[in-house]
Formats: structure tokens, C-alpha cells, sequence
């Protein structure tokens, strides 16, 4: 009996270790780059001069492109409002370490840029680097997975991939950096979208703020769609080097380094359980690994999904599941489920019945749900927490230890 617990502890080891923590490289040890200038005929020939970045067999520009990895996923990148997209050469660098190739646009960088424009960029380079690797001649050749497309970005970028994503309907999924709203509406414009979608904001961001821009998003989204606040976090850390955002923007109270990490972990868990079907990273995208990090706030939505071995059901009942961990210091996970759309409130109380706060008190759509109630400020205690709906009601206890 020993050895097989020995065995059972081997094999849970060896499958921990074979999943790299997705803010660590990947596992392409070289990334090459090269400054592409796609031209699109549609729209008078209109010149987007984009970088590009990929696994490599060496360092450096021009290298050969590292075909042992097979055909990559294509994910182009928007650039914030003024920033050049040489600013986020960490996070190109990063996707492609991963087996990801990544298009940014250089352009829409002035002070008066069309948001439409550049979401028709973003559209147009994943559409002609597919065109590019049928062409026999051409460096990407066979390089390119022409079924798994992404695209994300920053500030402008963020809220202009969403317009790309509800034009362009091949795209498979659409991740964000404190999202800004464009014109026209990139609000109205994730409504259209049926792709995975994911927010990420910084709780001290106060040009893009989690309030004005991010929530406003999330819910217009349909699911699976993922929102993360992270705590102390602000606008302009989601590029590694400083830019003009950098002297508008509230500061934050993390490291610049703090809040790179936690993007790559979030985005690099997002594009590899949805453009590699890679289930190892649910964990880390909303599983037990995300559920616990303290770093972020998080909520999420399933979709219901008929017609695959793995079914996510929509709710049958109503249902308030007991909170984790618990005992709890002092961040703790609440999760619900709703079988229709409702008006949900969650309300926190203290043991003598005082209400201290509603975390949520928000329009819901059917889905399964969870939110955190960070009780830092609170002294050790019974507190109880209550679910609430036209149609249900139910109350369960939890226990800060501090």
C-alpha cells in the first residue's frame, strides 16, 4: 500500500512540474521578429506596418522561423492610445516563447487616431498572414495554425479588439488590458461577439477605470467571459517600459513587475485553453490555482454548451455554495449559481445581523458564478453572506480568522 501512494504522489508530481506556470517562458527558448508591411487593397491600399514576433531556431532578427513546435495560433496586438507598439515587445516575446505568433500594428499612434481603422488592422494582418502561409515562397509557410486566431491589446487597443472581434467572426478569442471604450461603441460591439472574451483592469486605474470602462464591458459580453481587477494595480503597468499614460495615471501599489507577471499569467492561460484547447490551463485561467490567487478579484461566466463530451450546463436551480477556504484570511471565494436571468444581490452581514455590504447588486444572466469579498478590513469573526433573488433566498456562514 505504501508504494502505491508513492506511485499515486510520483505522478501527481510529474503532472504539477510538466505544466509551466504560464507567467514563466514558454518553451521556446528563441523568439525571432521581423517589421512586416502589410498592404490592404479594400481600403486604397492601405499600408499597416506591423511588428512580428515568433518562435525562432536562434535570436534575432530575421531568424528562421522553429517549425518543430508545428502550425502556430496567430494573435494580432493593439497598442494604447499614442503608444508605440515597441512598448509591449515584452509581451509579444513572452506569447511567442509559448508558440504563439503575434502581429502588432504600428499604426492609428497619433493624437486623432480611427478606432474602426485600426480594428480593421487588427482584422486584415491575422486575415493576410493566413494568405501568407499558403504562399510556398513565403518565410511563414506551413507556419501558421489559419483555424486558431486571438487578438488583445492595451487602452484603445484593448477596446478596438473588440470592434475587430465582432467584425470578424473567425477570430476565436479576444483578451484586454484596461479596455477603453471607443467610437463607435466597443460596448455595443462585444454584444455581437459569441467568442471567449477576458478583462483585465488595475484596481488604481484612473483613465480606464474597472467602474467606468471594464464592468460596462463584462456585462455587455456574452459568456465565457472573464473579468480580473487587480488589486493596486493601474493603466499604464500593463507595458513593462514607461509612456505618456504613465504621467496622467494614478499610481499604483504593486511593482510595475508585480503586474506584468500577473497579465502574463492571465493572457497565457486565456489563448492556451482557447486557441490550444490546452485544459491544463483552467486551472490557472478560473479553476482552484485562480480562485485562490489574492492578487485579483475575479468573476467569470460559463457558457452553456450542448453537443461535446465536456458539457458546462446551465443551472437547473438556483444555488449558493458554501465560500472558500473557510476559515478564511482574509480573502475568501463565494460561488453561486442562477438558472435565468435575475436581479442578484450578494450581501455580506456581521454576526448580529448588520449589514456590511453588498458585493453584488448587479442584472445576471443563467450561469454559474463567483466573486471574492476581500474582509481585510474587518476584525475576526462569524459573518454570514446571503444570496438574493425574486426567486430565492438563501444564507450561509463563514469564518474570518485573522
Amino acid at each position: 500500500m505504501k508504494y502505491i501512494f508513492i506511485i499515486i504522489f510520483l505522478i501527481f508530481a510529474l503532472e504539477t512540474k510538466a505544466t509551466t506556470v504560464p507567467s514563466d517562458s514558454g518553451s521556446f527558448q528563441y523568439v525571432g521578429n521581423q517589421t512586416i508591411t502589410f498592404i490592404d487593397q479594400s481600403r486604397n491600399n492601405r499600408s499597416i506596418q506591423s511588428l512580428v514576433y515568433y518562435p525562432a531556431v536562434s535570436e534575432g532578427t530575421g531568424t528562421q522561423i522553429n517549425l518543430t513546435g508545428g502550425k502556430y495560433p496567430i494573435i494580432s496586438f493593439g497598442h494604447g492610445f499614442t503608444i508605440n507598439p515597441n512598448i509591449y515587445i515584452h509581451l509579444y516575446r513572452h506569447l511567442a516563447s509559448w508558440g504563439y505568433i503575434v502581429i502588432a500594428p504600428a499604426t492609428e499612434t497619433g493624437f486623432f487616431p480611427s478606432h474602426l481603422e485600426f480594428a480593421l488592422d487588427l482584422v486584415f494582418v491575422l486575415k493576410d498572414m493566413k494568405r501568407k502561409s499558403r504562399l510556398p515562397a513565403d518565410f511563414f509557410y506551413n507556419a501558421v495554425d489559419t483555424f486558431n486566431t486571438g487578438i488583445f491589446g492595451h487602452s484603445m487597443g484593448g477596446g478596438c479588439s473588440f470592434l475587430a472581434g465582432s467584425l470578424d467572426t473567425t477570430v476565436r478569442a479576444i483578451s484586454s488590458l484596461a479596455a477603453a471604450i471607443t467610437n463607435p461603441s466597443s460596448i455595443t460591439a462585444i454584444q455581437q461577439i459569441q467568442k471567449p472574451v477576458q478583462l483585465l483592469s488595475g484596481q488604481r486605474d484612473s483613465i480606464a477605470s474597472y467602474w467606468t470602462h471594464q464592468l460596462p464591458h463584462y456585462n455587455s459580453a456574452n459568456p465565457f467571459k472573464q473579468i480580473l481587477n487587480i488589486k493596486g494595480g493601474n493603466h499604464s503597468y500593463f507595458h513593462l517600459l514607461p509612456a505618456l499614460d504613465d504621467l496622467v495615471d494614478n499610481s499604483a501599489t504593486i511593482t510595475r513587475n508585480e503586474q506584468q507577471r500577473l497579465t502574463r499569467r492571465y493572457i497565457t492561460s486565456f489563448f492556451n485553453v482557447f486557441l490550444k484547447n490546452d485544459t491544463n490551463y483552467r486551472n490557472y485561467l478560473f479553476g482552484s490555482i485562480a480562485q485562490s490567487d489574492t492578487s485579483v478579484i475575479m468573476q467569470y461566466q460559463l457558457p452553456f454548451v450542448t453537443g461535446s463530451e465536456n458539457k458546462i450546463y446551465k443551472p437547473y436551480n438556483f444555488e449558493l455554495k458554501q465560500n472558500y477556504p473557510n476559515p478564511f484570511n482574509p480573502i475568501t471565494t463565494i460561488s453561486f449559481s442562477i438558472p435565468k436571468s435575475s436581479i442578484v444581490k450578494i450581501i455580506i452581514y456581521s454576526i448580529l445581523g448588520e449589514e456590511i455590504m453588498k458585493i453584488i447588486n448587479q442584472k445576471m444572466e443563467a450561469g454559474h458564478y463567483l466573486t471574492k469579498w476581500d474582509a481585510s478590513e474587518y476584525p475576526s469573526g462569524i459573518y454570514f453572506y446571503r444570496l438574493e433573488t425574486s426567486d430565492f433566498t438563501d444564507t450561509r456562514r463563514m469564518i474570518l480568522i485573522k
